[in-house]
């Protein structure tokens, strides 16, 4: 793949050490939520090369064609849970860092800068100390080769 076509950040640092915490959801599991005050149009989220596992759409269908076993199938469920589709790279973004635990909303407080850079999440509003950060699952990009997994995708299906 190549790097000059991933908008990731090849800063030192990713906001999101700064301004995210985990805890318990009452939405669902563990969510993400602030630590500090976060000003509408900050930049919370912007991955480096190392807080994703990009996996292609070859990579994925060979694992998803592979011996069907009991740990193939949970490890399937957390790949899928945790990632999302990336459209103009055309893969499967697995966050390794706890960017993973935005939870939806349809009323969300953070999504997609303007320019569509899916490595990165800016606040619409502001988000207070506390409060958990959610994105609008259902402005992601859908993905033709993952359709018998829309389930893990699409808000709808829950």
């Amino acid at each position: 793949m190549n790097k000059s076509k991933i908008p990731c950040n090849f800063q030192k640092d990713n906001p999101i050490e700064k301004y995210t915490e985990v805890r318990p959801s009452i939405i669902h599991g563990f969510g993400l939520f602030a630590k500090r005050f976060i000003p509408k149009g900050t930049i919370w989220w912007n991955a480096r090369p190392h807080d994703i596992l990009i996996i292609s759409k070859k990579q994925f269908l060979i694992f998803d064609s592979s011996q069907k076993t009991k740990q193939k199938k949970e490890f399937m469920h957390f790949l899928l849970t945790y990632s999302y589709y990336e459209r103009d790279t055309d893969s499967l973004i697995f966050c390794l860092d706890n960017s993973r635990f935005v939870n939806h909303s349809f009323n969300a407080n953070s999504g997609a800068i303007g320019d569509n850079n899916g490595f990165c999440s800016i606040s619409l509003r502001d988000i207070q100390q506390g409060e958990e950060i959610t994105e609008d699952y259902s402005k992601y990009d859908l993905c033709s080769w993952l359709k018998k997994y829309k389930e893990y995708f699409d808000p709808s299906c829950w």
